[in-house]
Parts: structure tokens; C-alpha cells; sequence
């Protein structure tokens, strides 16, 4: 039996992608998936199951709603074997990620769109920045809005900001596949329009980390008729990951910290500066593989500038609930010495503990006593040079915090 390796599945989930883009209508097959599908069937005959390889595209495409471990072929060892590409009809977490990997499918391209435009335009505007934050935030805290909300937000956005085009490319309306009994509903942990199951129950968000997608939801929030979503391709690549930076920004805030959110317009998502004058860069990045994250880094993870000492890639610490070697997979790839990956539990419990030490070398100094370990700048004479080196403080609470991270050999990832 041949092994169905990452690049295969990177054309298949580009090809599905295309597929969800036509509200599911297969025919004409996109030819990603075309290819896809007759590398799998080579895959088949080369294994001696020639009785069992699915005779159709139509087929095929029910075969991605299975796990791997269904399919009868091997897949690539990065790939979990209980995942699935599609999950009623929507591509899974996995998918989209393989898919951009592909080289962009039309939900990063739409992102991406966006992403250009909106940046070109606070580029020219006096108040940018404030500007960029704002709209991000926006779209980040309201993943639905009522006809009403988007009117009233239309209007801030445009008035002397001039963003209200902009806002009509991130939602539309939302499908009647999403409609119960003559409502929306959406799910009351991430806020996010709910599904809606063949048994007609409402179901937790397939890309919603709180519970298992599929999971009947006990708890609902009523929607109403008239709302709007934001587009998959926002909701992926901002919505979902923004949550867990906005919760973090929040945190380190209420630290008494000094926090800039997407400083200079998202160059990385978090700058935290300490009392000691030690910069952070943080970027958060909410990946279902490990492995496909290290895959879409790139050769500079998190930018020079802005300046930092210490700067990490964050990874929301929900994803140890599914899989709690998350950390240990990714290291095992990581090729980065200037940047570390960590949990956004691990990091705040960094920069609350360096916050909580410097605060208590500032009361000592103010009450006359000496301290143990006076206070120290970390930086370089040369700031320009960032991210070489970083404080023996820093590195001895890293140690202790990846320490508490470190899990158990490789858990089952869920279906998504």
C-alpha cells in the first residue's frame, strides 16, 4: 500500500474549498480536485484494492465526510488518521489549512483581499493605526450583527473614516442551511452563527474549539431573522484567531501593563512593554496541525520590526484539549532560535510573574532597601538588532513555564 502524501491532500482540500465557494455544487469538477481524486484512485490500484476505490468524483466527495482510517490507503504521519477533510459538507479546519498551504485557497485570497485594502487605506489616513485596530476589533467582537447593527456600523465606518465598502465584503447574509423552525441561533461560547445537523438540531461551530463540532448545543443564542455573518474566509483568518488575541491583550491590560494591539497596523499581533524597558513580540497563531503551522511560517515568523528582546508564537491553549502533545509536535519541527513557541496560558503566566518580580524590585528601591536582583536592561546598545538576545530572567521563567506545558506522547486529534 502506497502513502497519500501532504502534497496530495494540499490539492484536494484546495479542490473542496472551491467546491464550498459554489455552495457545494460539484459539477464542473474544479480540477484540483479532479487531479486529487485520480491520484487517489492510483493510490488504490497501486495498493490492490482496486474493488474498493470510489468510481466517481460524487463519491470521493462522500468519502472526505470519513475519517482517514475509512479510506483504505495510508496518509502522510503529520496527519492525524480519526480527522476528516469535510464535515457536513463544510471543509474542516484541517482542510482549509492544507489548502493554503496549497498555495492560497479562495477563503486566504478573500482574506487576504481585504487585508490589502484595508491596510492601504489606513496607510493614507492620519490616524492609521487607531483606525486599522478599531476595524479589526470590530470584526473580531462581532462575528454576527442584525441588519440594524451592520447599518449603524456602515456609519461609523464611513463618515470620516471611509471604511463602510469595506465592511460589505466582510458579512453577508446568512444561508438558509443555518435556519431552525424559522431562526438563527448562534453558539454561546465564540458567538458565532450556529449549524444546523441533518436531525434538524442546532450544533457547535465546526472551527469553534469550546466543544466537539457536531455536538447538539444545550445552550443557544437566539439570532435575529434579518442578521449577517462574516464571510468564511474572515471568520477563519481573523474572527477565530482574534478571539484568542483580544483575550490575551485584555489580560496582560489589566496587568497594568503597557500592550499595543497590531502595532503599526498588524505587523505581529501583541508588543508588550515591561518596567524594565524589555520588549515582548507575541503573534498569536490558531492552527489545527502543528505541523501544517511550522509548514506556513515562513523564513522570518514574526517580523524585526517593531523592535523586541523576547518574542514567541502563541498558540491558543485550547488546542491541548484535543491535543495535549500540541507543543511537542511543534517543536519537533521548529527551526526558529530567536522566536519559541508557547500556550497564551504559559506566556501570560510569564509576563505576570516578570511584571510581579519588577514590581517588587520598584517597591524595595522606593522603601530604601537593596534588592536581591536590581533591576537590569536586557536590550542591546544597537535596537535595531532585535530578538538575538533576551534576559536570563526571561529564559529561567520560560524554562519553568515549558516545564508545566510539557504533555503526554500524541493524543487522537477530534474530527473538525
Amino acid at each position: 500500500m502506497i502513502k497519500l502524501d501532504i502534497p496530495t491532500l494540499e490539492q484536494i482540500s484546495a479542490g473542496l474549498i472551491k467546491v464550498q465557494a459554489r455552495q457545494g455544487r460539484l459539477y464542473p469538477y474544479p480540477q484540483d480536485l479532479q487531479l486529487g481524486y485520480d491520484r487517489v484512485v492510483l493510490a488504490f490500484l497501486v495498493g490492490g484494492k482496486a474493488l474498493d476505490v470510489p468510481d466517481s468524483i460524487p463519491k470521493f466527495y462522500e468519502l472526505c465526510e470519513q475519517p482517514f482510517s475509512e479510506w483504505g490507503v495510508e496518509i502522510d504521519d503529520e496527519i492525524d488518521s480519526s480527522d476528516s477533510l469535510l464535515f457536513l459538507g463544510e471543509p474542516t479546519e484541517l482542510t482549509i489549512e492544507l489548502a493554503e498551504a496549497f498555495g492560497g485557497s479562495v477563503l486566504s485570497q478573500e482574506q487576504t483581499k481585504i487585508a490589502a485594502e484595508l491596510l492601504q487605506h489606513c496607510q493614507s489616513h492620519t490616524q492609521g493605526v487607531q483606525i486599522y485596530t478599531k476595524f479589526r476589533r470590530f470584526i473580531i467582537e462581532h462575528p454576527v450583527l442584525s441588519n440594524q447593527e451592520f447599518v449603524k456600523a456602515k456609519g461609523d465606518f464611513g463618515l470620516g473614516v471611509g471604511l463602510s465598502d469595506l465592511l460589505d465584503n466582510c458579512y453577508e447574509p446568512v444561508p438558509s442551511c443555518y435556519e431552525l423552525e424559522g431562526n438563527f441561533h448562534a453558539c454561546p461560547y465564540c458567538h458565532a452563527l450556529a449549524g444546523v445537523n441533518p436531525q434538524r438540531q442546532v450544533i457547535a461551530n465546526s472551527s469553534c474549539n469550546r466543544c466537539p463540532p457536531g455536538r447538539r448545543l444545550k445552550r443557544k443564542v437566539k439570532l435575529p431573522s434579518d442578521c449577517l455573518k462574516l464571510k468564511r474566509g474572515i471568520e477563519r483568518f481573523w474572527f477565530y484567531p482574534g478571539r484568542a488575541e483580544i483575550q490575551l491583550y485584555q489580560k496582560l491590560v489589566d496587568l497594568g501593563l503597557e500592550v499595543e494591539l497590531y502595532p503599526e497596523c498588524d505587523r505581529y499581533d501583541l508588543r508588550i512593554t515591561f518596567a524594565d524597558g524589555e520588549v515582548w513580540a507575541l503573534d498569536l497563531k490558531d492552527y489545527f496541525n502543528p505541523y501544517l503551522l511550522v509548514r506556513n511560517l515562513g523564513d522570518e515568523p514574526i517580523p524585526s520590526e517593531p523592535s523586541w528582546d523576547v518574542a514567541y508564537i502563541v498558540i491558543p491553549a485550547e488546542r491541548k484539549k484535543d491535543r495535549p502533545a500540541y507543543l511537542k509536535e511543534l517543536k519537533s519541527r521548529w527551526r526558529w532560535e530567536n522566536v519559541k513557541p508557547i500556550f497564551d496560558d504559559a506566556v501570560f503566566a510569564l509576563a505576570k510573574k516578570k511584571a510581579g518580580v519588577r514590581e517588587r524590585d520598584v517597591q524595595a528601591s522606593e522603601a530604601g532597601v537593596k534588592s536581591d536582583t536590581p533591576p537590569t536592561n536586557s536590550k542591546q546598545s544597537d535596537t535595531n538588532t532585535k530578538g538575538d538576545t533576551r534576559s536570563t530572567n526571561s529564559k529561567t521563567l520560560e524554562e519553568e513555564s515549558t516545564k508545566r506545558d510539557k504533555s503526554p506522547t500524541k493524543n487522537k486529534g477530534r474530527k473538525t
